[in-house]
């Protein structure tokens, strides 16, 4: 895979997170107009929780755009919980939910997984197969 190609997926990916980020504000805007005052702090607290996922993951995937080797475990670990909320959104009525984060998630995790990636995050000494001087 050529740098420019791989250069690409990687923009692509950051992309993608971005978008999770800009959806995880949606529901923090969401929780925070739905307050009562029955779950104040239920609704705060989980609006604080969702903005600060949300920067975690556009600061994350500014790093990925920039192939910074740091971005890779805190995206990989967000995919991989994103993968499991999918599952509980299966079901009749949710599963176009479901099916969109899990496409996403997978998206990001074969990105983040592919050899090129590595090389591009952590130059040819990230390689198994790379010789040791």
């Amino acid at each position: 895979m050529t740098a420019s190609s791989t250069a690409r997926l990687l923009t692509s990916a950051a992309l993608v997170c971005l978008l999770e980020a800009a959806a995880l504000v949606a529901l923090a805007v969401v929780e925070l107009a739905n307050l009562a005052t029955g779950r104040l702090v239920v609704g705060v607290t989980t609006t604080i929780f969702f903005l600060g996922y949300a920067l975690g993951l556009a600061v994350a995937a500014w790093g990925l755009s920039r192939a910074r080797s740091w971005a890779r475990a805190p995206l990989m670990l967000a995919e991989l919980i994103q993968l499991g909320v999918s599952w509980s959104f299966h079901g009749p009525d949710t599963e176009w939910i479901a099916a969109l984060l899990a496409v996403s998630a997978g998206f990001v995790i074969v990105v983040l997984l592919l050899p090129s990636t590595t090389v591009a995050l952590y130059g040819a000494q990230g390689r198994d197969d790379a010789s040791v001087p």
